[in-house]
């Protein structure tokens, strides 16, 4: 047995040993008056490859590999696609993942010292619950997705979702005053209005 499976070792041939067996024996062939060489003892046939022969396969070969490079270009532009399309949706989820609940946000303008800020403030308000101000779960969703949008015009979506990661806070209902879990935009003052107005 230990020897028939050694013979089948010896004998089976993967694509990368089998190409450079070639190459080594391409190298080895002598200059005959016409070129070419054997590959009888690699393939068992009693075949010719001419060099006319072997540049339409060296051509194969690099329009297949062309082709996997693409298809390998297209699998990485679509994961890239996939890991940049944020919607509302995704932020219900993120919502969901870190409170348990899909809780409401809104932005919140603030003004301290003279400066004002702008902040997003996720409200202790639940879907389902009686004082959620949007009638549907399609309303809710609507909102969040205008709310990605804004973020993501702005450039601080990627900024508003690590504050979220690392908050330690929750919004609270039960309280007086409510207590809702603030998310500071980094915005300049033109930003600012445009976002207001």
């Amino acid at each position: 047995r230990e020897e028939s499976e050694n013979n089948n070792d010896e004998t089976s041939w993967n694509e990368e040993d089998f190409r450079k067996e070639l190459l080594k024996r391409k190298d080895e062939v002598d200059d005959s008056a016409e070129p070419s060489f054997r590959i009888k003892e690699l393939t068992g046939m009693s075949s010719t490859v001419t060099p006319e022969m072997k540049s339409t396969s060296d051509e194969s070969l690099i329009n297949i590999q062309n082709i996997q490079n693409e298809n390998n270009d297209d699998k990485q532009d679509n994961d890239k696609q996939e890991e940049t399309e944020f919607d509302g949706y995704a932020l219900r989820d993120a919502i969901y993942k870190k409170w348990g609940k899909c809780y409401d946000i809104d932005f919140q303008p603030v003004q301290t010292f003279g400066f004002r800020e702008l902040y997003l403030n996720v409200l202790p308000f639940a879907l389902g619950g009686r004082r959620f101000r949007h009638e549907t779960e399609l309303d809710y969703l609507c909102h969040l997705q205008a709310i990605v949008e804004i973020l993501e015009k702005y450039d601080q979506l990627d900024y508003v979702l690590a504050q979220l990661e690392e908050t330690n806070k929750k919004p609270r209902a039960g309280t007086s005053p409510l207590v809702a879990v603030p998310f500071r935009l980094d915005l300049t003052e033109d930003e600012l209005n445009s976002i207001l107005s």
